[in-house]
């Protein structure tokens, strides 16, 4: 099999913490994908000579299909974070992907109510699905929700509105304690209660980033009558404990 290689085309600083990257096949074909869907990149080799590996939401539109573009916040502890600024423009990455069959599913969503809902980081693939040709013509019966940190400084909510220009609903922004405080799962639940009100139950939901709230929010949907498996989930961290690689797909 021919590797899978990815040509960096440009990149943009776009925060203290975040860089923005614009990616095109290397071969030139297009690169199809649907929106919400991430790659997986093979950033280098770690000093025990393992293959760093790490999972991005494609936060471009699937209407574009020469490049796409990805959103990294960088860590001071992260291997592939310390090493993807250092790239230069023209500088190939081996890539698997696009990944996410939830969102690929082509029955989903059906028609009715949505509800994408995402915290911290999470807002990538948020973005993603807003910006998606299947998404197109059924945002006015869907409600966008970005929960975050105060202290967030991942994505500005004005270079998210700047990537979300044209969409007339922008995703409505409410503060959540942070990751390590005990009321963080409460106070999301409280807001989700608020935003539904008396709406009718979501048909078709899509949850991600804090695995912890999304676990929590995703069990009080289907508590008020949303079907389990309309209900997609990817959790950024806090994932669930098992044996596999740390991404999960619900």
């Amino acid at each position: 099999m021919s590797q899978k290689l990815l040509k960096l085309i440009h990149k943009e600083n776009i925060s203290a913490s975040s860089d923005i990257y614009s990616f095109k096949k290397s071969d030139g074909s297009p690169f199809e994908f649907v929106g919400g869907q991430y790659v997986i990149l093979n950033a280098g080799i770690d000093e025990d000579g393992k293959v760093i590996k790490r999972a991005y939401s494609i936060l471009s539109s699937d209407s574009k299909t020469d490049s796409f573009q990805i959103c990294v916040k960088r860590l001071g502890t992260g291997k592939a974070s310390s090493i993807l600024p250092e790239l230069i423009l023209g500088s190939e990455l081996e890539y698997s992907g696009p990944w996410g069959k939830f969102v690929g599913d082509p029955i989903w969503p059906s028609p009715g109510f949505s509800l994408i809902l995402a915290t911290d980081t999470g807002i990538t693939s948020l973005a993603g699905l807003l910006l998606s040709k299947k998404f197109s013509g059924r945002l006015d019966s869907t409600i966008a929700v970005w929960l975050k940190t105060k202290e967030e400084d991942f994505l500005s909510e004005s270079e998210l509105a700047k990537i979300l220009s044209g969409i007339p609903n922008l995703p409505n922004i409410f503060q959540i304690p942070p990751i390590s405080d005990q009321n963080r799962i409460s106070n999301a639940l409280e807001i989700l209660k608020s935003i539904l009100g008396d709406c009718t139950v979501p048909e078709n939901v899509f949850l991600s980033g804090d695995g912890n709230v999304l676990r929590e929010v995703r069990s009080e949907l289907v508590r008020l009558g949303t079907l389990e498996s309309r209900i997609g989930m990817e959790a950024f961290f806090n994932t669930q404990r098992n044996t596999s690689p740390a991404i999960s797909l619900g």
